[in-house]
């Protein structure tokens, strides 16, 4: 039977690859049209800014850009002769954008005018997304119309789910690429063992698969965080010198790239003069004889399925130190919990406002800190257009965190494609487009 598989997915390649020069690709989710995810729209389409791995935004489909003393209005030039993939001119009212609180105005064919609510120096960092050409005749607002090197050929739905794209280029050096949903990694890894598709996307877990005829890429994800949150509203962990001693326990992830700070070690506001956290046990003692009562209490770390090992590595940690801790883990994410191991999305710019700002407790800033300190760094440093002085601002904020510890920053994950090597030609000339936004 295995041999009559293997056959059946050779056969299946070599009609996709050499006869018809189609890239097949999976990937893991349920999207709706109106919320695909970038690693697809960045076949359609480029965004107006890139950002470069210090988080630093640049032109990308924008020629120049002004922007006031107060930092709330935004000027954006077009670059002349842009056309979208069917060839018709771009014009900036043609653009779609949808940005909360965001006026926007186009005074010609070639300026978008942002008039912000309140003062945001990052506010380039959010034109990021590739930009879609904007229609009437879909309840969304926009079609899948871009600047890319491809166009969507096909869309296969059920009901309002997107099941399967099929995307063309005029390019012919690139393969025409077919993009199927898969509801769970489970499904989506039964099909790259039956040769459905040739490559599975952003895959979570690659210890179980064969790597016989199985090639895996791992990319370093710098836009998402492997984080425990602890909640500073709990009984026991409302002590931070507690929460300290759990946060120099905590292990180093073998393998991983190792988070210093909630910000990128590449970003143009990292502090490196912060301190070291992590696999240091002597610390973690000394913090805890500091703890007053509830060090005796059990702790529960609960953790999503796919970091379950990891959580595992956390909670040992944890108990040779003299915590009592056990994992629990769950499919979702509780709204009540004491410590939660998942991976949160970050913003490239050092701007974190949303995750821990005391306004947004119980909401974005899932530890539920209140620190005057940390919002007076959040709010100045999102105010202000000097870059010198948002350094200052970040940098002192990601120290008062570190020493208030409402949550412990382990690693930044890898986004890892795992393919059939007989397929890596052609999708080597695939995976630079999708992936262009990881630093």
């Amino acid at each position: 039977m295995a041999a009559l598989l293997a056959i059946g997915a050779l056969i299946y390649w070599i009609y996709q690859t050499r006869i018809t020069g189609i890239v097949s690709e999976g990937i893991v989710g349920t999207h709706e049209e109106r919320d695909l995810p970038d690693v697809v729209l960045n076949l359609v389409s480029k965004p107006l800014f890139k950002v470069d791995k210090s988080g630093s935004p640049s032109a990308e489909l924008v020629e120049s850009w002004e922007v006031n003393s107060e930092a709330n209005l935004y000027i954006v030039k077009l670059r002349p002769n842009l056309v979208w993939s069917d060839g018709v001119a771009i014009k900036a009212q043609d653009i779609y954008l949808a940005i909360p609180d965001v006026s926007i105005n186009t005074p010609d064919d070639l300026t978008l005018e942002f008039k912000l609510a309140e003062s945001f120096s990052p506010f380039p960092t959010l034109l990021t997304k590739p930009v879609l050409r904007k229609s009437s005749q879909t309840p969304h607002g926009f079609e899948l119309v871009g600047v890319g090197p491809y166009s969507v050929k096909s869309i296969k739905k059920d009901g309002p789910f997107v099941k399967k794209v099929d995307f063309r280029s005029e390019d012919k050096s690139l393969p025409e690429v077919a993009l199927t949903f898969y509801p769970n990694e489970k499904i989506a890894k039964t099909a790259l063992k039956l040769g459905e598709i040739q490559s599975l996307l952003g895959v979570n877990e690659t210890s179980d698969i064969e790597l016989n005829n199985i090639g895996i890429k791992a990319y370093s994800n710098y836009r998402q965080l492997v984080t425990v949150f602890l909640n500073t509203e709990n009984p026991i962990l409302s002590d931070e010198n507690l929460r300290l001693a759990m946060a120099y326990s905590a292990p180093e992830i073998e393998g991983e790239d190792v988070a210093v700070t909630p910000v990128s070690p590449h970003s143009w506001a990292f502090n490196s003069g912060v301190k070291d956290y992590l696999n240091n046990p002597d610390k973690a003692r000394e913090s805890l004889k500091k703890v007053q009562k509830g060090k005796e209490e059990q702790i529960i770390l609960t953790a999503t399925s796919s970091l379950e090992e990891v959580g595992e590595k956390v909670v040992d940690s944890w108990n040779r130190i003299g915590l009592k801790a056990i994992l629990r883990v769950e499919s979702g994410i509780p709204q009540n919990f004491e410590a939660l191991l998942i991976t949160q999305n970050i913003p490239a710019d050092p701007d974190q406002y949303s995750l821990w700002h005391s306004t947004q407790k119980g909401v974005t800033n899932i530890s539920n800190l209140v620190s005057p300190r940390v919002d007076k760094d959040l709010e100045d440093g999102r105010k202000v257009a000097d870059l010198e002085t948002r350094k200052q601002k970040y940098q002192d904020f990601q120290k008062i965190l570190l020493d208030q510890a409402p949550a412990i920053f382990l690693y930044f994950p890898k986004y890892q494609v795992v393919y059939m090597k007989k397929a890596e030609s052609g999708l080597n000339k695939v995976l630079p487009i999708q992936l262009s936004n990881l630093n």
